[in-house]
């Protein structure tokens, strides 16, 4: 009786021998490119010592880059005023809530690389008296010599004319997408990290140093535009009843002193309202100034803080490393030396094979 054996149950030994012999033929490959790279290892070893040699005098030749880092910490403040609100509506005032909601969450990391707050910070003068823009254009060479040609160096502080708005917009740019980088450590942390790249050290840690310092000063203040302007409203209005309520007081002293001359009650009548007066106005302005000192509780509440946790020091980060730039420079010189030769030797035996079959 015949007995069906299922195919995927039947030895296949025709496949088996055909992966023992791919695999001998990868193992033969292996070993055949072995021998020829240690036949040429003094080539090897001679480009890799030309290639790792040359791009550390490249290292030598180029201006090194600097790299500041800054961290700082955001923390929001309370929101919301309850019944310290409520005390100043009864004077038409609103102390609770603050402006600049569209500067929330990641839009702060926008904000410092925006070109206003870029631009007020290289118009503005550092440590030494010299503006940034200027420090930034005269460690440029290439820039320095084009600027000094069409008369844009040293550059104004007030940008005035369409060649001086263009200029410093190039540079805004540059700064933008080749050298400022601003993010958050983590999604879940309120940890943001500023980094500065360049070629000039005291420009990158000052710039640094600058920008976050009035994006600082920027946020804090349109975050609280409106607080203050409420504390503003209710300060005008206290120093209002104050020169009022001084002069009542003065008003019913001077009547208070005529009464002392008289005898008839019609005639004490002004003193009368004057001190009726004097009442309502001090009773007024007690609520004023208490009102005023709450709506400031509430504003320094609600102020956002920015905390700098860490901040460059000299000397800066210098990106480029020699021992870094020999080394890779070695490798690349040996394997570009083994990808050529063994590029020539495939394209050899890809001749050998076409000679044979015509």
């Amino acid at each position: 009786m015949l007995k069906f054996v299922p195919m995927e149950q039947a030895p296949t030994p025709v496949q088996h021998a055909e992966d023992e012999i791919s695999l001998i033929d990868i193992w033969s490959k292996l070993s055949d490119w072995w021998t020829y790279a240690w036949a040429r290892k003094g080539w090897i070893i001679f480009w890799s010592l030309l290639v790792g040699i040359a791009n550390i005098g490249l290292v030598y030749t180029t201006l090194p880059t600097y790299t500041a880092t800054l961290t700082f910490a955001l923390e929001e403040g309370e929101s919301g005023g309850g019944s310290l609100s409520g005390l100043a509506s009864q004077f038409g005032y609103n102390i609770g809530g603050s402006g600049g909601g569209v500067f929330a969450g990641d839009n702060l990391l926008e904000l410092m690389k925006s070109r206003r707050l870029i631009q007020d910070v290289l118009l503005s003068p550092g440590t030494s008296g010299e503006s940034y823009i200027n420090h930034y254009v005269r460690t440029s060479h290439d820039l320095l010599d084009e600027w000094d040609s069409e008369g844009l160096y040293p550059f104004p502080l007030l940008v005035s004319t369409r060649s001086q708005d263009s200029a410093i917009g190039e540079v805004v740019l540059s700064i933008q997408e080749n050298s400022l980088s601003v993010a958050k450590q983590d999604k879940d942390l309120s940890f943001v990290t500023m980094s500065y790249t360049g070629h000039d050290e005291d420009f990158v840690k000052g710039f640094t140093e600058a920008l976050v310092e009035l994006t600082t000063s920027y946020y804090v203040r349109t975050k609280t535009a409106k607080s203050q302007e409420n504390i503003n409203k209710l300060q005008r209005r206290t120093d209002s009843v104050t020169t009022e309520l001084e002069i009542a007081m003065l008003t019913f002293a001077q009547a208070s002193e005529r009464d002392s001359y008289t005898s008839q009650l019609a005639a004490k009548v002004p003193t009368i309202q004057a001190q009726m007066k004097v009442t309502m106005l001090t009773t007024f302005y007690g609520e004023l100034v208490k009102n005023l000192e709450l709506s400031k509780t509430l504003a320094a509440r609600e102020e956002p803080l920015i905390q700098i946790i860490d901040r460059p020091h000299y000397p800066l980060l210098v990106r480029e490393s020699k021992a870094k730039a020999g080394v890779l420079g070695a490798i690349l010189g040996g394997f570009l030396y083994l990808l050529f030769m063994g590029g020539r030797e495939f394209i050899r035996d890809l001749s050998q094979q076409a000679s044979q079959l015509k």
